[in-house]
């Protein structure tokens, strides 16, 4: 209790010097991309045959391909640009190539902190066989764009533009658009037909690439690319795509958040479930397509189907975009483990169609041991500008339970702020009367380099709690505490912030990037662990399908065991920084666990194979 009261006076001290009229919330562009940062994997295949016509790629890759966040190998060179789902608006099908100021690891390219534009993302396609082509056979390149979506809107200076190679190795650029000055509101998905007339471009090793010109500080600046072809006997009025395509991944099968703790819903899921599932789909054709919608629902961990919808046939009209509505299903089944993991494939399939990849979007519902609003995605960053300032995220449970840790998304933005101290806070009420009931103090904003972006604070002392309550920090300082902001879900009437006038309602549409972890006591955890004299274990993709890299801090001599659930061993190795192949298990989830040779401590997480 002394250590609360000297705080709250401490508090109070810097709440009352540093309060003033400019204090405010704002959001701000990411600097780095944390689904992207040390995901390239090594081990790819990359296709070295050159490729036949026609070429089309329109990005639309499974979830469940642990790759699916880069170009595909076998048809690109590149792995700077970022596929995704969660940048574009109304794309003609579900993925696009995001074109920014990141490199492939979700870095800037430009560390330096000077803000400056410079060339940025490159896409080069694998070399093609044009020599038995020539002029008179028609051959275009067509391809859709957008500026900004949902993220950074190009300026004045920025371009993206499009090259062709020549037969003496040089490069030409045949078309660009650029940046400009204009309001920075989103410019919708246009097309874009290239003829490709000039002879020199007909040899065994002709390519194409799209660049881009941002500010390489951060994550700037944004292009989206989508449904790339190049064929012959086109002509420049084939715009029209024979598809019906899926072009966001399926919503969230739950009313109240993006994700939830299997022991929360499992006896509620009457309140906890969505009426509907939310799957948009968009017919890019000029004639009505009769289309077929089917979806279907798999538990990973009980191997059980949880749910098969039968067909439903609709008339999809010309040129437009749909939001078919189903009814979301009840979780029948009951894993052998506290968790639940669904898979669920929405489908629409129609006829003729150019490309049945794009009619099923995938969603991976996991059932864990967290909250969460955000659906893991940061297109923005939110933070406040004052010493004191205060952030809360409003949560509520079914049943009474623990509250073991809490996780943030710290974002990367204009400095590194990891230095700074911050508290961590837990109120039972925020109005009209502030009731605080935990407070962690002398913690630092980390910045974690792996797929989720996350940092696991756990508490020393796991704290009771019941139906509702808030989650959040004080900060001491006035720098921001950028804090990432989901743009794809809107929950920002569970945020708030207080600046020293009370506390209010975010202003902003967003979902704040903070969860809080209940359940039992924390045998493992599935992102780094914040916390003195400990090991620290990254493992990434998870979930994955073939390969598992896993990075150990805090260690000198590792040794690796993977066992199933039932403590089986599995394969064990040796090392602080491996790849492990894990294509040969069956699908579930396994523990990896990593001991420290010398002090024999150890450390477990979990790991999902798809």
């Amino acid at each position: 209790m002394q250590k609360l009261t000297i705080h709250i006076s401490l508090f109070t001290f810097l709440l009352f010097l540093n309060i003033h009229s400019s204090a405010q919330e704002v959001i701000s562009e990411l600097k780095y991309n944390s689904a992207l940062v040390f995901e390239k994997q090594q081990s790819k295949f990359r296709s070295t045959d050159t490729l036949q016509l026609p070429f089309v790629d329109d990005f639309s890759y499974s979830l469940l391909d642990p790759n699916h966040k880069y170009p595909d190998q076998n048809l690109w060179l590149d792995i700077d640009c970022f596929v995704n789902t969660t940048y574009p608006i109304l794309p003609p099908s579900i993925g696009v190539a995001t074109f920014e100021g990141l490199n492939e690891y979700g870095i800037p390219y430009d560390t330096s902190g000077v803000v400056q534009q410079a060339g940025a993302d490159t896409l080069t396609s694998h070399a093609i066989h044009m020599e038995t082509h020539s002029s008179g056979d028609s051959v275009y390149l067509s391809f859709f764009y957008e500026k900004k979506g949902l993220g950074d809107f190009p300026n004045v200076g920025d371009k993206l533009f499009l090259e062709f190679k020549r037969n003496d190795g040089t490069w030409n650029e045949v078309w660009f658009m650029d940046g400009d000055a204009s309001a920075p509101t989103v410019i919708k998905f246009n097309q874009v037909m290239i003829p490709i007339i000039d002879a020199a471009y007909f040899f065994n090793g002709f390519q194409f690439r799209f660049r881009n010109i941002a500010t390489t500080a951060g994550n700037n600046d944004h292009w989206h690319v989508d449904y790339v072809r190049l064929n012959s006997g086109r002509n420049y009025a084939d715009t029209l795509l024979q598809d019906v395509a899926a072009v966001y991944t399926p919503g969230t099968i739950l009313k109240n958040y993006e994700f939830m703790p299997w022991t929360q819903f499992r006896n509620n899921q009457a309140t906890e479930l969505a009426i509907n599932l939310p799957f948009i789909i968009r017919n890019n054709n000029d004639v009505t397509m009769n289309t077929a919608i089917q979806y279907f629902s798999d538990e990973v961990f009980s191997s059980s189907n949880v749910f098969t919808s039968s067909l439903t046939a609709i008339n999809f009209a010309a040129s437009s975009v749909l939001t078919q509505s189903n009814p979301t299903f009840p979780i029948g089944v009951t894993p052998p483990v506290d968790s639940a993991l669904i898979i669920l494939n929405c489908k629409a399939t129609t006829t003729p169609d150019d490309l049945r990849r794009n009619d099923s979007a995938y969603r991976i519902q996991p059932f864990y041991n967290y909250y969460a609003h955000d659906d893991g995605s940061a297109e923005k960053a939110y933070g406040l500008n004052i010493a004191g300032g205060r952030t809360a995220v409003k949560y509520n449970l079914n049943v009474p339970d623990t509250l073991r840790a809490v996780q943030f998304h710290f974002a990367h933005i204009d400095a590194d702020i990891s230095d700074k101290f911050f508290s961590i806070m837990v109120w039972k009420s925020l109005v009209p009367n502030e009731q605080l009931i935990y407070e962690q103090d002398f913690l630092h904003p980390t910045y974690i380099d792996s797929i989720n972006g996350f940092a696991t604070y756990i508490l020393d002392t796991p704290k009771a709690i019941t139906d509702t309550f808030y989650i959040g920090m004080l900060q001491s300082y006035a720098n921001y505490y950028y804090v990432g902001l989901d743009k794809n879900t809107d929950s920002h009437l569970n945020s708030y912030f207080n600046v020293g006038n009370g506390w209010q309602q975010s202003s902003y549409a967003g979902s704040l990037m903070i969860r809080p972890v209940v359940g039992a006591k924390l045998p493992y955890t599935t992102v780094q662990n914040i916390s003195a004299n400990t090991i620290s274990v990254n493992c990434y993709p998870n979930p994955t399908a073939d390969f598992l890299h896993v990075n150990v801090s805090g260690v000198k001599h590792a040794e690796l065991f993977i066992t199933d659930l039932l403590g089986r061993s599995i394969q064990t190795s040796e090392g602080s920084d491996e790849n492990i192949f894990v294509g040969n298990l069956s699908q579930g989830m396994y523990l990896l666990t990593v001991k420290d040779k010398q002090s024999r401590q150890s450390f477990t997480t979990r790991f999902i194979k798809l």
